[in-house]
């Protein structure tokens, strides 16, 4: 389904009369916009916003934003695959704080049987998180945020944390170097991560506008003045070299401080502020999205070792993997920098041991006990 579809509801602020049923399920979700927009404008994203996190809770996917508009996912550009039907809900509370209006609401939502339940697996591959850098610097004179970039990395890495394995936080930006010949090109700090086993997969970005209008002297003792806040974020396999998600996020707020006030961007006080708790929101959907763009990665491990014991794999615990998993064996040959080829023995192994950041693995056929395992062999899952 669409937000498209959920227009009609958007258009009526009060309560549905739909009668309940047994099989339904109520979620609590909350959404905010920024009075700016006006009132009726604000109450409607507010909604719209929240709505599309009810969905979400009851396990619904985001496939497809192409744009953002005031920060809000445009809704002629987002597909939500949902696992039920939204048929009921009611706004439980609206207030508004910090410029910006606040809106709880349960909605009813039926499950549908049709459709395909969402990947759960139990892999986490690792995550490097590199630091986001301000494209343009001098856009933070307004409040001396320099540092914003650090705080945003910072944040971004905390809501995260409760839900993706992520390994290292790198003090230093990583990008995708797009002069290399091969398509989506050679990463500078991917294969990095990759040969040296620490990451599977690197999240990057950049802060690309923080701008505000420049104003007089009465704009900025008597409103406060909008202001933006536009990251780019890639989410790459450094192993594969496939691009998981590369999203454009935008959303704008009202910058509450003064026109020379010096802002401190790690301080809890800023992330209160209208703005800050509008970059807030956009993090977490950033977070959201990254979860999912990972959700239903098939492991894949590297050989450390061969003993008589079994094998040794670098996924552990850590990575979701557990006794009885089984992997196949796959002989991978470099042939040039960043082009491999890659054959299936047909052998299987499985977990025996699981441990924190390794498993040991033990012949599960004929052709494992049999079959001759040589350096840049790798495992993959079987689901």
């Amino acid at each position: 389904m669409s937000i498209k579809s959920l227009l009609p509801a958007l258009l009526c602020l009060l309560p549905l009369t739909l009668p309940l049923t047994a099989h339904a399920d109520w979620y609590q979700a909350e959404g905010s916009a920024s009075l700016s927009l006006g009132t009726e404008s604000a109450r409607q994203q507010a909604l719209e916003q929240a709505l599309t996190d009810a969905l979400l809770q009851a396990g619904a996917s985001l496939t497809t934003v192409q744009s953002v508009t005031n920060g809000m996912l445009s809704g002629q550009h987002l597909d939500v695959a949902a696992q039920g039907e939204l048929m009921d809900y009611v706004i439980v509370k609206e207030h508004q704080a910090q410029g910006r209006l606040w809106l709880t609401l349960r909605a009813d939502i039926w499950p549908n049987d049709q459709l395909q339940p969402q990947c759960a697996g139990s892999y986490h591959p690792g995550i490097a998180l590199s630091s986001f850098p301000l494209q343009h610097p001098e856009q933070a004179r307004f409040g001396q945020i320099f540092d914003l970039g650090t705080a945003v990395t910072a944040k971004l890495a905390q809501l995260l944390t409760p839900n993706v394995n992520l390994m290292t936080q790198l003090p230093y930006q990583v990008t995708t170097d797009s002069q290399l010949p091969r398509s989506p090109g050679l990463r500078q700090g991917g294969d990095v991560l990759a040969s040296q086993q620490q990451s599977r997969l690197l999240l990057s970005g950049v802060i690309n506008d923080i701008s505000m209008e420049e104003g007089n002297w009465v704009k900025w003792r008597f409103s406060n003045m909008p202001r933006q806040f536009s990251v780019l974020v890639t989410l790459e396999d450094s192993f594969t070299g496939e691009r998981l998600l590369q999203r454009h996020y935008q959303t704008a707020a009202p910058w509450s401080y003064g026109k020379r006030a010096r802002v401190k961007v790690q301080e809890q006080d800023f992330w209160l502020s209208s703005y800050g708790q509008s970059a807030n929101q956009l993090l977490q959907r950033i977070a959201r999205d990254v979860v999912h763009a990972q959700s239903c990665m098939k492991a894949i491990g590297h050989i450390l070792q061969q003993s008589d014991e079994g094998i040794l794999m670098d996924l552990g615990r850590q990575a979701g993997i557990k006794p009885g998993d089984r992997f196949t064996l796959i002989h991978r040959r470099q042939l040039q920098p960043g082009y491999y080829s890659e054959t299936s023995a047909k052998a299987q192994f499985v977990v025996q041991q699981s441990h924190t950041d390794y498993s040991l693995l033990t012949p599960a056929d004929r052709q494992a006990r049999q079959v001759r395992i040589t350096p840049g062999d790798i495992l993959t899952a079987i689901h």
